[in-house]
Formats: C-alpha cells, sequence, structure tokens
C-alpha cells in the first residue's frame, strides 16, 4: 500500500553500500522506521529529501508492518544549521528529544510543528539559541504531557509571587516561603516567558525576546524540567553543553 506524508528526519543510519534505515516523525503516521534503497547513490534522487534534519513529501510503500520509501521531496533542509557546530549539535539534541517523546505511528501535528519551528529558528539564526533551546523544552514537555502548572503557588494560592520558583518535582509553580529544595528559581520576567510559551499558539511560540538573567533563569528551568520528566539524560546535550562552553573560552580569550 502506498501512503503520501510529511515528515521530519530525526536519523539516519547506514547500511549496505549505498542503503539508509531512516526515523521520520511524520504528520499521519507519527514516529516510523522506512528504509531506503540506494539513497546514499550519487544518482538517487532522494539524496536530499533523505537526509538528517529534512523535513520532506514522502510517498511511503507499506507492506507486513515496515515502510520503504519510494519518493522523497524535500521541502525544507534547514541549512543554517549544517554550517555551524553549535547549531548542529542543538539541532541533534532536538532530534534526539522528538525521538524519545514521539510514540511509534501515533500522529502529534503539534508535537512535529513545534520541532519544524524551533529547528526553522535556529536554522535563520535571528534568535538567541538558549531561547530557542528553552522554549523547544518547555513546549514539547507540555506535548508530552507534563506541562506544568504555572498559575499560582500550589502550596500557598499566591497567583502573583514576589519570588516565584518552579518546583521540578513537582511540576507545579511555588512561592519562595513554601519552595522544596528541588526547585528553580525564577523571576516575573521568567515566569512569564514559560506562561507564553505555553499558552500561545504553535506558530508563534517564539514571538517574545528575553535576555540576561531572565534567559539563564528560563533556560536553567526548562532544561532541568525536561530532563526530570524524562528520567534520563541525552548525548547530543552533553556535546552541545562542550560546544558552548568551548566556544565561549574561546571567546573570552
Amino acid at each position: 500500500m502506498l501512503i503520501n506524508t510529511s515528515g521530519l528526519i530525526l536519523r539516519e543510519v547506514n547500511y549496505r553500500d549505498s542503503d539508509k534505515m531512516l526515523t521520520i516523525l511524520t504528520r499521519d503516521r507519527g514516529k516510523i522506521s522506512a528504509s531506503c534503497a540506494g539513497a546514499r547513490s550519487r544518482r538517487s534522487n532522494m539524496r536530499a529529501g533523505t537526509q538528517l534534519f529534512a523535513y520532506s513529501d514522502f510517498t511511503l510503500f507499506e507492506g507486513k508492518g515496515r515502510y520503504s520509501v519510494n519518493e522523497a521531496e524535500p521541502v525544507e533542509l534547514f541549512m543554517g544549521v549544517r554550517n555551524d557546530i553549535s547549531r548542529l549539535s542543538l539541532a541533534s539534541y532536538m532530534a534526539e528529544v522528538l525521538e524519545a517523546i514521539a510514540d511509534e505511528e501515533e500522529p502529534d501535528a503539534g508535537l512535529l510543528s513545534t520541532g519544524l519551528n524551533c529547528l526553522y529558528a535556529l536554522s535563520v539564526g535571528k534568535k538567541n539559541e538558549k531561547l530557542i533551546k528553552a522554549v523547544f523544552e518547555l513546549r514539547v514537555a507540555a506535548h508530552a504531557g507534563f506541562a506544568p502548572e504555572l498559575t499560582a503557588c500550589a502550596i500557598c494560592g499566591d497567583t502573583g509571587p514576589e519570588r516565584p520558583c518552579l518546583d521540578i518535582s513537582g511540576g507545579t509553580l511555588v512561592c519562595e516561603r513554601c519552595a522544596p529544595a528541588e526547585s528553580v528559581r525564577l523571576s516575573r520576567e521568567s515566569l512569564a516567558a514559560m506562561r507564553y510559551v505555553l499558552g500561545a499558539e504553535e506558530k508563534r511560540i517564539l514571538s517574545f525576546s528575553l535576555q540576561g538573567t531572565a534567559l539563564v533563569e528560563f533556560s536553567s528551568a526548562a532544561e532541568r524540567y525536561l530532563l526530570h520528566r524524562l528520567e534520563r539524560g541525552f548525548r547530543t546535550l552533553d556535546f552541545y553543553r562542550a560546544v558552548s562552553e568551548e566556544q565561549t573560552d574561546g571567546g573570552s580569550g
């Protein structure tokens, strides 16, 4: 049976002389694995559409529960992430997170849109990388069913705490007086940013700015919260951190 769908390539594994096995987050089928014969051949017309991070229109053949790629027409290649080691490593982290969160053959258009919007912002380079990363982490946590409750302090009910915190374990807003040990300090600006990201339309999740201490708080809270909820780390995140530290050290020299 032939299937037409669009999807983002999250992982590619080479096998045989010129074939690939792809992990694709599709709009209609969720996460799937699909083989692609001859994709690495110089003569293949699917080389561009089957590379890592490519968002393509696919024609897939499904047989006995397995998928193979018959056609792959690239829609967006996110070229900006391929020319910079920091952007490339962050894009790799995003792809690994999407693969970890997405369910096999369970469509989630919102999760795919978050990935595409954040990769596009990263590719064009008009937004701070830390902001893109934090927005991505918080939004995908919500898609995975782990949206934090940020309406009011979960202990005393204060809706506008002077010194807000995020309870990482509880997934709730708490004021500094009520905050347990496993909490991240926020400011009113970083709390407002988190509330915005969780409530914004998908296409507007990055339509704001944040700088300085507020951005550092937002970034720390989003990363720690996602990793805690998923109960795992990511090698791609470790590499991104190493790259970022190296660039910072080089720049300060």
